[in-house]
């Protein structure tokens, strides 16, 4: 691919011949682990909310109502 004119091998084999797009939601996207500091941690049995902390993961906090490990909103 001399001077990055996308004339690569035949079939697009070898190194530089994908499109440069992947299938994933990106980097932090989506509603997992790790995605962020912002947001609320919810109560899966009593619905009661709590404010989400940088290095905190919701599943280690305890719900302030009735004492269930929160979940992520």
């Amino acid at each position: 691919m001399p001077r990055g004119d996308r004339t690569g091998p035949p079939g697009g084999a070898g190194a530089g011949g994908g499109t440069g797009r992947g299938g994933g939601a990106g980097r932090m996207g989506g509603n997992r682990p790790g995605v962020g500091p912002g947001g609320v941690c919810i109560c899966p049995e009593c619905g009661a909310t709590a404010s989400h902390g940088a290095g905190v993961p919701c599943y280690d906090l305890a719900c302030p109502k009735c004492g269930a490990k929160m979940v992520r909103e």
